[in-house]
């Protein structure tokens, strides 16, 4: 039984270490081991998801204060620079603590997307960075003026984020999330088309 957040960090870290040493080969690292090891790191930026520290800096102030758990604190950059090279096997951590927390086990979800900008739009055709933004997938949105990309997130009702796709601002929403879907077979997911959560505004995409 897990009962505070000590405990809930020593249950994570166990799981992420074992999920670690089987993803770990398809991740080559060059240089000396660092102090802070790939699967503790994974677990600070996945445990930190769990408590709300969604920046960085944040991130990394609140752990110092837990620093008895995890002895070696990365310095800022090189935290988002680690934690960027690990983001798929982040990933596939994350799902996977996920499908053992009872919080994720609700089978209704909720499909939304949210426009990620890069470039302001007015600016977006003559700017020196669109063809940069460009080769990485950035797209004109088809029904929002932006220039960028478009964030699918995957849902429970209970706000857990069980999955998410990034894709060009053109991308049908339907389409995304139905692609999210079919890596989730045993979820429902409803349609949010509108910033209300009013019974007016849900419309199921998938049975």
């Amino acid at each position: 039984m897990i009962t505070n957040f000590e405990d809930f960090c020593t249950w994570a870290f166990v799981i992420i270490d074992d999920l670690w040493k089987e993803l770990s080969p398809a991740f080559t690292r060059t240089g000396p081991q660092p102090a802070c090891s790939d699967s503790e790191l994974i677990t600070l930026a996945v445990v930190g998801e769990c408590k709300g520290w969604d920046q960085e800096t944040e991130l990394i102030s609140n752990w110092r204060n837990y620093q008895y758990l995890f002895p070696h604190i990365p310095e800022r950059s090189r935290f988002n620079r680690r934690r960027r090279n690990l983001m798929g096997a982040i990933n596939c951590i994350r799902q996977s603590l996920l499908a053992l927390l009872d919080l994720a086990q609700d089978q209704q979800t909720v499909l939304d997307s949210l426009p990620l900008p890069v470039i302001e739009f007015r600016h977006a055709h003559f700017s020196p960075a669109r063809s940069y933004w460009s080769s990485q997938g950035a797209r004109y949105g088809k029904k929002q003026t932006i220039f960028g990309y478009k964030l699918q997130l995957l849902v429970t009702f209970n706000g857990v984020i069980v999955d998410f796709e990034l894709a060009g601002a053109n991308q049908p929403d339907l389409r995304m999330g139905l692609e999210l879907l079919e890596n989730h077979p045993g979820l429902t997911g409803i349609k949010l088309i509108s910033a209300s959560l009013n019974s007016s505004t849900w419309n199921r995409s998938r049975e």
